[in-house]
């Protein structure tokens, strides 16, 4: 592991984790680097941008729309893809206390097949809400599969939660939860995601009505909730820890509408993701509500650890579609990102034709179209050298015999790597590279092999002009 990171074959520029910062330097006369506090008679002194990053910018990329999918209630609640099948699991109300929980297979993405139906008896009155599913990595065997729902109470027990809501801090709740409006979230185990079992009691006094993201978080040893806030009358994303899944912590507010944004949006659905197989990257696709028109689009925010969350520049990453299609006025957003085929990713997404508070006649109810969102494997976001740009990393161990780079270059732009104190692998050793590719070998004069032994901490050079460049890895 250098500097926290630890050994990985992909990385992925989606942020500044990978890019050093550095600062000026102050040279003497002789050209070596001044001291701060140097000794000996003042000189004139030079500055040097040594190793600082120059001519770049981070830009979310647009996805691809695929055509809509056949009718499903399933995609909302979250894809897992686990053993070359995907799974998705729905909720839905069968009777008195009483809840069906779906699960539906699929090897394509695009063909479902329901697999297993679980009757489980509910302590809510309501049909279950912001439904979500996760796998636990460390959990026993028997609660290896992890979902979590909201619902309303039966009223004689509202005094007493309402009570217990009234314990959390102020800065803690939302405005609409009181003692005329109580919920509650709770959990359910499954060995296999098939066949479930609801946990006694409940795992907090919240409302959460639209979207719920849990996971555990294997350097934290905690679980994690994202899950829905209300401050200011306009919808945030917030998020609580737990020790054992059964008892959280205060939902702390995480991701709000920002200062610069128009004064009627709302972040709507938090959208939680890690990247397929490079759990380092997490990731975020917020649903922005724009009250304005009652439309919304999909945005991209990064992670380094879950708590501190940026948003990407570029724009949203998937917005409504033109005039008359079936994604033409709101959107929706599933989760998560999963692998389609081998050089794409995807994303399912709800679209409708209609405004979200449009009157909801049966037509409009029946209108929500689900579809898949892509983007070329690792090219969620882009680190752009619009003309000319470099950067160093942080230290990052060697894995693999040869070095490739995902990037697309303009005909009249150019990539070249190096990397740093290595002889003969420096980035003026190395082949220019152009052109459009997922994963182009890097050659200095030649040379493929970078020569140098797996986990060896190595610092790497880029020289860009009119590139976007995506991310590097190991082979």
């Amino acid at each position: 592991m250098t500097h926290g990171i630890p050994a990985q074959k992909t990385y992925l520029f989606t942020d500044l984790r990978h890019v050093l910062c550095s600062d000026l330097q102050w040279l003497g006369p002789d050209g070596q680097v001044l001291p701060l506090r140097p000794t000996g008679p003042p000189v004139e002194p030079v500055s040097a941008t040594a190793q600082m990053p120059r001519g770049l910018r981070f830009v979310a990329q647009p996805a691809t729309k695929t055509d809509p999918l056949p009718p499903s209630p399933y995609l909302r609640s979250r894809i897992l893809y686990d053993g070359g099948v995907y799974r998705a699991w729905g909720m839905r109300g069968c009777g008195p206390n009483k809840f069906e929980i779906n699960c539906t297979e699929s090897r394509d993405l695009f063909d479902w097949r329901l697999v297993r139906t679980c009757t489980v008896q509910s302590p809510v009155t309501t049909e279950g809400e912001g439904f979500t599913v996760f796998m636990d990595p460390q959990a026993p065997a028997a609660e290896r599969y992890k979902a979590v729902y909201c619902g309303e109470p039966p009223r004689e027990q509202w005094p007493a939660l309402f009570a217990e809501y009234q314990r959390v801090h102020r800065h803690h709740r939302i405005w609409r939860f009181s003692e005329h409006f109580v919920f509650t979230m709770h959990g359910l185990v499954s060995p296999d995601g098939l066949a479930w079992s609801p946990l006694p009691g409940h795992l907090m006094a919240q409302y959460s009505d639209t979207d719920t993201s849990v996971y555990f978080d294997e350097p934290l040893g905690r679980y994690v909730m994202y899950t829905r806030l209300m401050f200011q009358q306009r919808r945030w994303i917030g998020r609580a820890e737990s020790e054992d899944f059964r008892h959280w912590g205060p939902v702390q507010p995480l991701i709000a509408p920002q200062l610069d944004w128009p004064m009627t949006d709302d972040v709507y659905l938090n959208g939680f993701s890690f990247y397929p197989g490079e759990p380092a990257y997490y990731l975020m696709f917020p649903m922005i509500y724009h009250r304005w028109n009652q439309r919304s689009s999909i945005h991209l925010y990064t992670s380094d650890d879950g708590i501190a969350w940026l948003k990407v520049p570029g724009g949203a990453v998937i917005e409504p579609g033109p005039s008359g299609s079936f994604d033409s006025e709101f959107l929706g957003v599933g989760k998560d990102l999963v692998p389609m085929g081998t050089d794409r990713i995807a994303l399912p997404y709800m679209g409708t034709k209609f405004p979200h508070k449009y009157p909801r006649w049966p037509h409009v109810l029946d209108a929500p179209t689900y579809a898949w969102a892509w983007w070329p494997r690792g090219r969620l976001c882009a680190l752009r050298a619009d003309n000319e740009g470099s950067f160093v990393t942080f230290p990052l161990e060697v894995a693999g015999r040869t070095l490739r780079v995902n990037a697309r270059v303009d005909r009249g732009g150019e990539l070249r790597v190096g990397i740093v104190d290595q002889p003969g692998r420096s980035v003026d050793d190395c082949d220019p590279i152009t052109g459009d590719s997922l994963a182009r070998p890097v050659h200095w004069r030649g040379e493929e092999t970078v020569g140098i032994a797996a986990g060896t901490p190595v610092t790497l050079e880029f020289r860009l002009r009119s590139t976007d460049l995506f991310g590097c890895e190991w082979d």
